[in-house]
């Protein structure tokens, strides 16, 4: 019999998982859509001929600023001990990964729906509309980038990552889904939850139009994957060991084939 905590843990996170998809095919437009050059703006190095377009830069660039930092800290907060201890007081703990995607999704939906743009003030920008040869070479190489995190999100266990499955193994009266993983496999979650660092820096630097809130977004999220990720030497020696077996069993597959 599913109680009434296990029932709204379960509707938490049918929410949060619809939810989480949902911003993140705007996370997709917003960062790897090609953005068109404005007509006018000011090269970054040319800011003491021009101080005004650097005025009017400020408002957008500390408004942006604090939607980074907003992500940033319930980014970080929710994953904290005292969050873990008032879920489980609540009867929550199973629902904790689901309210911390659902939070996580509301904030960066806000980011984007609230950006603000100063693109009068570039650092580069390629015209990719005059180019086909360009503009398909952008798109694809981030079509490529984003199907790679959308891969190492499945292999990572994707289910888990959002919280659905906790919830599901809570009505079945199961464990949690960390306690069937490896000890190696559990250190390398408790540093890093999210796939393909690199994939991700690409994405945020790799644009056609390298704007100052463009950089701003850039600088801010590489820093705090670089602060916040603490992968160490055995958490690389386990996913190589992860690779070689998986080529092994891929290797024996395709002799049956």
């Amino acid at each position: 019999m599913v109680s009434c905590k296990q029932f709204f843990a379960f509707l938490i996170s049918i929410i949060s998982f619809v939810y989480t998809f949902y911003v993140l095919g705007h996370l997709i437009h917003f960062l790897s859509a090609p953005r068109k050059p404005s007509k006018m703006y000011t090269w970054v190095f040319n800011l003491l001929d021009n101080q005004s377009r650097l005025e009017t830069a400020y408002g957008p660039i500390v408004f942006n600023t604090l939607y980074l930092i907003l992500f940033i800290c319930q980014h970080s907060f929710m994953k904290s001990k005292y969050i873990n201890i008032v879920m489980h007081n609540m009867g929550l703990a199973s629902a904790e990964r689901a309210i911390y995607s659902l939070t996580s999704s509301f904030c960066l939906r806000y980011l984007i729906k609230n950006w603000s743009s100063a693109s009068s003030i570039v650092l580069w920008q390629v015209d990719v509309d005059r180019n086909e040869w360009i503009w398909w070479s952008f798109v694809i190489l981030h079509t490529l980038l984003w199907l790679i995190i959308a891969g190492g999100s499945v292999i990572m266990d994707l289910p888990e990552i959002l919280g659905i499955k906790q919830v599901y193994y809570d009505i079945k009266n199961y464990a949690e889904p960390l306690a069937y993983k490896s000890f190696e496999l559990r250190m390398l979650y408790d540093h890093v939850r999210h796939p393909s660092f690199i994939g991700l820096t690409i994405i945020l630097w790799f644009t056609n139009l390298m704007s100052l809130d463009r950089l701003l977004l850039a600088t801010m999220l590489t820093a705090y994957m670089y602060f916040a990720w603490s992968t160490d030497s055995s958490d690389l020696e386990y996913q190589k060991y992860q690779l070689q077996q998986k080529k092994k069993e891929l290797k024996t597959n395709m002799k049956y084939l």
